[in-house]
């Protein structure tokens, strides 16, 4: 599902123009991400949150040279689903 899909059924079921829709899901996507980089947690009851993780540094073998790097620490955005996505068949 692409962002625009999620814009034409937000329309259809608010009864709004769809670039009404992409609008108001751009706002979201971007208030999410200042969120985030802001180190926010972001909550949302039910589908889970994302979070900013610190990735510490590590020293892992090159495949091919077979000599030790490193490979330094950085920050990834993590996803932990809630209770209604852990629910669900697939």
């Amino acid at each position: 599902m692409t962002k625009t899909d999620i814009a034409e059924k937000i329309a259809m079921e608010l009864d709004i123009y769809k670039i009404e829709a992409k609008q108001i899901l751009d706002i979201l996507l971007d208030n999410m991400v200042d969120a985030l980089k802001n180190g926010d947690k972001i909550e949302i009851r039910g589908l889970g949150s994302f979070h900013v993780k610190n990735r510490k540094t590590m020293k892992r073998r090159h495949p091919s040279t077979k000599k030790i790097i490193t490979i330094p620490g950085q920050k990834v955005i993590k996803f932990t689903p809630g209770k209604f996505l852990k629910n669900i068949d697939l």
